[in-house]
């Protein structure tokens, strides 16, 4: 296929079936691992707290292998290894391969979106096309074909709902074993030669440790998770003042970028870990689910419309003030959907955003650009678990609280008190407070920048 040609029906239907299961996967398995609770012990519960760790870390690890230079591959490999994981999570009944599955699965849909994104941005560069009609038809009905799908299994088993999402994501992959050779990559090798990272590997190490704590933390206490963020704490800060001091404080990416992506990833765990913390209701926390999953598919199709209503505002400006609008909707009672679809639309337009212009950095690889980009957005949304979860803990002890109570309650291991509730409440309007006067900050000093096309 020439440079510019159209692209033939059948292979927009192929982009729009991969790109849904590359968006889709951070956010479906939540519907089966909220299922998969059959009781309120730790072991019912590791599976989730396994995913959603991996989620944030399992990119790091993938980055400190060396510089991505063929992201089909690695998409491709990830997508095997997720449906593998989804196909254990369906029919295992050990649950130390339920919770080895689970991480499996979070680090591989860590990765999927990103490395996709190269693939994506590297035939938009050779083709000239972007996603549009066909595409986003069959994007729209195979995400609400599988939803459906998803919403009749969550009727009969959680197993039944992890195999509609391996079939899910199995389709995806097919598609995209069938895309044009090029695309493929064929005469490039996965890693660029010598560009292995150790500071990578350990920041992987302390901030899984730090993930898992936090979100062990959010539903059980106990004294080793406190000593295992103390460590990682420790750990990363050894770290940054290592770079700092043998590399310097100066970044080969844009600074503003990485900012962007930071606050990025801080906006949208605040919404994951509200929806967690606040929502004690099954079918709510499942629709929240679903309503972010929509709001990630919208921004595909009328991002530019809506941001051009504020032709006064930069695109990244408008997303900044979309994120803050949000989060006060979020923590409004009986307005929390709302919230959520609103930084979930913004996040992936900010994310669109920030991935065109890390795309053209020359820093290195463009796959691997991606992945810097998304590697601070995910540690951004350490950071604010960090902040919040901490956050919450302190505002107990002040209040005299009891901490194992008030995480119990959290848990949905009994019913929330109206005291924990307030609280709750209290913790959301501090957070959001700081993230409103952070994205003003940046709002004020980070450069007005628009969305560029990729040529």
């Amino acid at each position: 296929m020439t440079n510019g040609q159209q692209l033939a029906t059948s292979e927009k239907i192929k982009q729009g079936i991969v790109f849904a299961v590359a968006k889709l996967i951070q956010i479906l398995p939540l519907i089966g691992l909220t299922m998969i609770h059959s009781g309120q012990s730790v072991a019912s519960y590791m599976p989730y707290i396994l995913f959603y760790t991996a989620l944030k870390t399992g990119l790091l690890f993938v980055n400190s292998l060396g510089h991505v230079q063929n992201s089909f591959k690695i998409t491709s490999i990830s997508m095997l290894l997720a449906a593998g994981a989804l196909l254990l999570l369906a029919i295992s009944p050990w649950l130390y391969l339920t919770d080895m599955a689970a991480f499996i699965l979070g680090a591989s849909a860590s990765v999927i979106m990103p490395t996709y994104e190269g693939v994506y941005y590297h035939e938009r560069v050779v083709w000239k096309w972007h996603l549009m009609g066909t595409e986003i038809k069959t994007l729209l009905a195979f995400s609400l074909i599988t939803v459906g799908l998803l919403t009749i299994a969550s009727h009969f088993s959680y197993r039944l709902v992890f195999i509609v999402i391996m079939l899910f994501v199995l389709i995806g992959f097919i598609g995209m074993q069938r895309f044009e050779p090029f695309v493929k990559q064929l005469d490039e090798s996965v890693f660029v030669e010598q560009t292995k990272s150790l500071n990578n590997l350990e920041l992987f190490v302390w901030a899984t440790a730090m993930a898992f704590a936090l979100r062990y933390l959010r539903l059980f206490e106990a004294k080793f998770v406190w000593l295992l963020i103390t460590v990682a704490v420790i750990g990363l800060v050894a770290l940054i003042l290592r770079v700092i001091i043998t590399r310097g404080t100066k970044t080969k990416m844009p600074g503003w970028l990485l900012v962007a992506a930071l606050i990025n990833g801080a906006f949208e765990t605040f919404l994951m870990l509200y929806i967690f913390v606040a929502i004690q209701n099954q079918s709510l926390m499942i629709g929240a689910y679903v309503t972010y999953g929509a709001g990630m598919i919208l921004a595909q199709v009328i991002r530019k419309s809506v941001q051009g209503r504020f032709s006064k505002l930069s695109d990244l400006k408008v997303q900044l003030l979309g994120f803050v609008a949000g989060a006060w909707l979020m923590i409004t009672p009986h307005l929390i959907l709302l919230g959520i679809l609103l930084i979930s639309f913004f996040g992936s337009a900010n994310s669109i955003l920030l991935n065109h212009r890390a795309y053209y950095t020359g820093v290195t690889t463009p796959a691997q650009t991606l992945f810097i980009k998304y590697r601070n957005t995910y540690l951004g949304s350490i950071l604010m678990q960090f902040i919040l979860i901490t956050g919450l803990m302190g505002l107990a002890v002040m209040r005299q609280q009891d901490i194992t109570a008030v995480i119990a309650q959290i848990s949905g291991s009994v019913a929330m008190s109206d005291t924990t509730s307030q609280l709750i409440h209290l913790a959301g309007l501090i957070s959001v407070g700081l993230l409103t006067v952070i994205a003003g900050l940046a709002g004020r000093y980070l450069p007005a920048v628009d969305e560029n096309p990729l040529i």
